[in-house]
C-alpha cells in the first residue's frame, strides 16, 4: 500500500489505509511506509501585505491516487480483490498531539483512533477490536509517559492505552461519565479532566480512574457550564473550557476557580455559535472552533478576538463542521476538518507578536 505524503514544516506527513481494512485487523495495530510529494502550498492569515501570525502546513488524508495512479489498497493485497472507492477519514472528530510526534485522531465513523507517527513516518490503528476496543470515540489526550486516554460517548467510558496502543483500562460508566467529551492531563498534580456534556459539569480523576472531584454543574452563572464540549490546559495547569451553549468560553483554575469567561451568540467575528475545539499556545492565545462559522478564531487571554482564520469550503484553511482542535507545545494548530475528512494542521508564528 502506497501513501500520499503533505508537507508538516520539513518532515514528511503520513496518510493511511482504507478503513475497511479494520474488520480483519481489529485490535492489532497496523504500520506501513510512506513516500514524499510537493510541498503544501504557503498560506498566511493575516494576508499579505500584514505581517503573517498563523500560517498553513498542510493536511492529513488518504487519497485514491498518488502521481495520477491508481493504487492497490492493503484490502486488495489481503482479499485479491479491487476496489471501485477508496476511504479517507471518515469523520474526524478530536485530534491530539504528543511529544515523541504522533497525531492521534478520534474518527467517530471509523470507532477507532488513528495514529500518524510524523518523525518514523508511520501509521497505526488503535482500540478497533478487543478489550479496548472504541465505539464512538471523541475526545483524546495524552500524559508525560505516553498513555493515552480516549473518551467514549457511546460506551460512557474512558479507556487507556500504553505507548504501543495496547489496551491498559477503562473507567467511567453511565453512572459516573453519562457523556464523556474533551479532556486533558494535568501533568503537574496528576489529573485527569474530563467534560461530561449532559451533566454539564467537569469529573476529575486520579491515573487509577478514581473520581477526585467535580466541578460545575448546569447553570450559567460563572463557573457553571450548558452542555460543554471541549477542554484545553496551559503550561499553568488552567483550563479553559467551550461552553458550548452558553457560548462562551471560561478560563478556570485546576481547582475550578473562575480566572474570566468571554463570548456570547451572535454572527458577528468574535462570536459563537457552534463553539466546538479549544486550544491555547504558549503565548496565551486561545482558539477556538466554530461549526457553524467553519473557522478558526484567536483570542488574547483577556478574550479579545485577534484574528480569524479560515472559511467554508474544502480547499487549504477551507473548513466543513470542523470540530476538536489541538495546539502543541511548538505552537502547531491540529483542527478536526469533521466532513472534508481530514485533519488540517497550522502554526501560529511566535516572532511575530500580537498587539
Amino acid at each position: 500500500m502506497t501513501f500520499l505524503i503533505n508537507r508538516f514544516l520539513n518532515t514528511p506527513i503520513v496518510v493511511f489505509a482504507l478503513a475497511a481494512i479494520f474488520a480483519l485487523i481489529a485490535g492489532c495495530a497496523t504500520q506501513a511506509p510512506v513516500r514524499p510529494v510537493e510541498d503544501a502550498q504557503d498560506l498566511v492569515w493575516p494576508a499579505p501585505p500584514e505581517q503573517a501570525r498563523v500560517r498553513y502546513l498542510g493536511f492529513l488524508q488518504s487519497l485514491e491516487h498518488v502521481d495520477g495512479k491508481k493504487q492497490q489498497s492493503l484490502r486488495d493485497i489481503l482479499m485479491g480483490e479491487e476496489e471501485s472507492d477508496s476511504a479517507t477519514l471518515a469523520k474526524p472528530y478530536a485530534v491530539h498531539s504528543d511529544s515523541k510526534g504522533r497525531v492521534f485522531v478520534a474518527d467517530t465513523g471509523i470507532s477507532g483512533l488513528v495514529v500518524f507517527d510524523l518523525e518514523q513516518d508511520l501509521v497505526s490503528f488503535w482500540g478497533t477490536g478487543g478489550q479496548g476496543a472504541l465505539t464512538k470515540p471523541v475526545g483524546v489526550t495524552s500524559d508525560a509517559a505516553g498513555n493515552v486516554y480516549v473518551s467514549d460517548v457511546k460506551a460512557q467510558r474512558v479507556i487507556v492505552y500504553d505507548t504501543e496502543g495496547n489496551y491498559s483500562t477503562g473507567f467511567g460508566g453511565p453512572e459516573v461519565l453519562p457523556s464523556p467529551v474533551g479532556l486533558v492531563f494535568n501533568e503537574a498534580s496528576q489529573r485527569l479532566y474530563v467534560v461530561d456534556s449532559k451533566r454539564s459539569q467537569i469529573v476529575v480523576f486520579d491515573p487509577l480512574g478514581n473520581v477526585v472531584s467535580t466541578l460545575g454543574q448546569p447553570g450559567s452563572e460563572p463557573g457553571n457550564f450548558n452542555t460543554p464540549t471541549n477542554i484545553a490546559i496551559d503550561a499553568s495547569g488552567r483550563l479553559y473550557v467551550a461552553d458550548t451553549m452558553n457560548f462562551r468560553v471560561q478560563v478556570l483554575e485546576p481547582n475550578g476557580t473562575v480566572v474570566r469567561s468571554f463570548g456570547k451568540i451572535g454572527d458577528r467575528p468574535g462570536d459563537f455559535n457552534r463553539l466546538k475545539g479549544i486550544g491555547v499556545d504558549t503565548e496565551g492565545n486561545i482558539y477556538t472552533v466554530d461549526a457553524s462559522f467553519n473557522n478558526v478564531q484567536l483570542y488574547d487571554q483577556q478574550g479579545g478576538l485577534l484574528l480569524v482564520v479560515g472559511r467554508s469550503g474544502t480547499g487549504p484553511g477551507g473548513f466543513y463542521l470542523p470540530a476538536g482542535a489541538h495546539v502543541d507545545r511548538n505552537n502547531r494548530i491540529f483542527v478536526a476538518d469533521q466532513y472534508n475528512k481530514r485533519i488540517q494542521m497550522f502554526e501560529f508564528l511566535p516572532e511575530t507578536k500580537i498587539n
